[in-house]
This record gives structure tokens, C-alpha cells and sequence, in this order.
């Protein structure tokens, strides 16, 4: 899998992020997820009901906001990592989706997936402030999500 291929595959998950998020499809935002947050986070299935319920309706629309990526190379192994925000329209209400993803992880396949997700108001984002290497595996919930 080159490069090219794992950039629009972290594009994709955008995509399918915000499909499952308007369809509040439970079950498909959980199998996103890498199978190491699957197996140790037990909330992580009421924690995107809690995100569901406070983002309330439908994405209007959204806009990729900033994308990076790391990527470690040692010897025949490989792993790429995807640090992404979109900015989301809901009811004329923005947020801000992050998210970590794995699209290729030689190291560690169970880590292939979303590893974390935060959803904020934009008007909230500062109180919210973390960087990405300090963000948890699993579903970040702002307080009126909680």
C-alpha cells in the first residue's frame, strides 16, 4: 500500500465518519474503530450515543480543516498515522471533528482503524485544547455530551 493510497484512505474515513454520524448508526462508527480500542474501551458504544445525541441532526456540511501525518519505517515494516479536523455544519451550529487513524500499522495490526475522536463546538474548541500525541484512545466527550 503506497502513499498515495493511504491518503485517500484516511479522506474515505472522513467520509464514512460523517455517514455514520448522520445516519446514527452505532454499530458502524464502532467497527471503525481499531480493534485494540474496540477490546479496551467498554464505553466506547455509549460514548457515540453520547456524541450522537449532542451533535443532534444531520452534517449540512464539512470542510477537511487540517491534515498531517506521521509515518516509521524500520526495515520491511511500516506504519502511517493520520491527525485530521474537519470543520462540521449542523443546524448552523459549527464543530470540529478530530480524529487519529491507522490505515497501516506492520508494528501493531490490531491498531489499524480510528484510534481517537473528539467532537467540540468551534466556539468551545480552546477550552477543549489538547495536542494530538495527548489524545486518548477512544471517543473524547465534552461536557454537554456527558
Amino acid at each position: 500500500m503506497g502513499f498515495n493510497d493511504r491518503d485517500m484512505l484516511n479522506m474515505e474515513m472522513a467520509d464514512k465518519i460523517v455517514v455514520c454520524i448522520n445516519s446514527k448508526d452505532i454499530g458502524a462508527l464502532y467497527n471503525l474503530f481499531s480493534d485494540e480500542v474496540r477490546n479496551n474501551d467498554k464505553a466506547l458504544k455509549s460514548n457515540i450515543l453520547k456524541i450522537y445525541n449532542f451533535l443532534d441532526g444531520k452534517i449540512d456540511s464539512y470542510e477537511k480543516w487540517a491534515v498531517g501525518s506521521t509515518t516509521d519505517i524500520e526495515k520491511d515494516k511500516n506504519s502511517t498515522y493520520y491527525y485530521s479536523s474537519f470543520k462540521l455544519s449542523i443546524n448552523n451550529v459549527e464543530y470540529y471533528l478530530y480524529y487519529i487513524y491507522y490505515p497501516k500499522n506492520d508494528f501493531s495490526l490490531d491498531s489499524e482503524g480510528i484510534k481517537s475522536l473528539k467532537v467540540v463546538k468551534v466556539s468551545e474548541d480552546d477550552k477543549y485544547f489538547c495536542y494530538w500525541q495527548d489524545m486518548q484512545p477512544g471517543i473524547f466527550l465534552p461536557d454537554e455530551a456527558k
